[in-house]
């Protein structure tokens, strides 16, 4: 019932689609037909999972659920890993009672809670699935194509996720460098739940963890410095393609941090430095 997933996330341009169906034809893959699927997401009114770092769904499928909660994880570029637990249930109900009790914050009154939960938003789409066989390493490459739903609000899904099934991450990451030279590709550093919670926001929503002034790079080591730039980076990029006021200026702003954070670590990565073309 409990899994880590780790996937790579990557925004598509309609475009690039047949070029993907190329490249993967290239290895030894079995492929499952279309599929509609349907995710409803709870959230109570304070947003007491979002807090929890959870994210709570009823998946459903051909007549079949799934209720699924992800818990606390970690995400690197377009990289997520993150725990979740699956349960397959009759109909699209709720039973908190079916996940591991230990998965809960201390003290959490399951019942009270279910009580609190309602729809926040949904998602409708279109998947398309291939299994590859990549030297080692079974990864499963899903293309979903549809639109998430909160109110009278709506956005386009177009991603394709490349998700570990078996073998090892640094086999994962190579298999996505097959992929680097078609345009229309780009890493996404937000879920589709994610993006559900700023549809509910509103459209020029943006997370106040990605407050230029909060990026304190200089605190902290190289390592956690450019994943932290990284993040920013992805995150404004996003805002930008989405049209959303004030994007560009912050992307403008944020090169000149990640300037800064060149020239500070210059002797630590002087071939990156050299490299960049931010210096001219």
């Amino acid at each position: 019932m409990r899994q880590l997933e780790i996937e790579l996330k990557l925004s598509v341009r309609p475009e690039a689609i047949k070029r993907i169906r190329e490249k993967i034809i290239c290895f030894r893959y079995t492929h499952f037909s279309l599929h509609k699927l349907s995710n409803i997401y709870f959230e109570t009114v304070d947003h007491q999972l979002r807090r929890w770092d959870m994210g709570l769904r009823i998946r459903g499928c051909d007549g079949r659920y799934e209720m699924t909660i992800k818990t606390a994880g970690k995400v690197i570029g377009g990289l997520h890993q993150r725990p979740e637990y699956n349960v397959e249930i009759n109909k699209p109900e709720l039973n908190l009672l079916a996940f591991p009790r230990e998965i809960w914050p201390k003290n959490t009154n399951l019942a009270h809670l279910q009580s609190q939960l309602t729809t926040l938003f949904y998602t409708d789409f279109f998947r398309e699935k291939w299994i590859v066989t990549y030297q080692g390493s079974k990864i499963e490459i899903v293309l979903g194509q549809g639109s998430i739903y909160a109110g009278a609000r709506k956005k386009p899904i177009m991603e394709i996720k490349l998700e570990l099934k078996k073998g090892t991450l640094i086999e994962l990451l190579a298999f996505a460098k097959e992929f680097v030279n078609i345009e229309g590709l780009r890493l996404a550093n937000k879920s589709k739940a994610e993006r559900g919670y700023s549809l509910v926001q509103h459209s020029d929503y943006i997370d106040t963890k990605y407050f230029l002034p909060h990026c304190n790079w200089h605190t902290m080591p190289i390592e956690q410095g450019l994943n932290q730039l990284l993040a920013y980076w992805q995150h404004y990029e996003e805002c930008w393609l989405d049209n959303q006021p004030q994007a560009k200026q912050n992307l403008s702003h944020l090169l000149v941090l990640i300037q800064a954070f060149l020239v500070h670590y210059s002797h630590s990565i002087p071939h990156f430095v050299q490299a960049s073309p931010l210096k001219k």
